[in-house]
């Protein structure tokens, strides 16, 4: 018996200036439940990160599941179930990895995670990228395909 919950990420870029996009388009994770799970998001490397949104959409609420501007996060903004259960793969957010950990995934974790990142570079242009991601949280840790 395999249980099977899906959530998905996409991505796409906005720009406000003359800028190289990247996109790493869809990616399917599998996780077991009570492991943790890695929500790769990239960002350019050469441009700094400003702000950092991690969001639910489907829980339909103003929290977040991770925040950060102004060069930290800000656990106020959090939706209470992910307090102290989220952190950023790379807290230096080095060559752009805005990846979060997601940790001991239950199926209340299954959904659609967002994660929009706002970058300027030395010269102060600046633009904005999201992604979204297909996580499958499984009994047996394999890949199910889930539609």
């Amino acid at each position: 018996l395999i249980s099977t919950y899906s959530l998905n990420l996409s991505c796409s870029w906005k720009l406000f200036s003359v800028c190289p996009c990247f996109s790493s388009g869809q990616q399917e994770v599998a996780v077991k439940p009570d492991h943790n799970a890695v929500l790769q998001c990239q960002s350019p490397k050469s441009e700094t990160i400003q702000v950092l949104k991690w969001s639910r959409p489907d829980m339909r609420s103003d929290g977040y599941v991770y925040f950060y501007r102004n060069k930290r996060s800000y656990e106020n903004y959090q939706l209470p179930c992910f307090h102290g259960r989220v952190a950023l793969r790379d807290p230096e957010m080095k060559n752009g990895d805005a990846s979060l950990i997601l940790k001991n995934v239950t199926a209340n974790d299954a959904g659609t995670y967002d994660c929009y990142v706002s970058v300027g570079d030395m010269k102060g242009s600046k633009s904005t990228h999201s992604e979204i991601r297909h996580l499958t949280i499984t009994d047996s840790g394999e890949s199910v395909e889930t539609r």
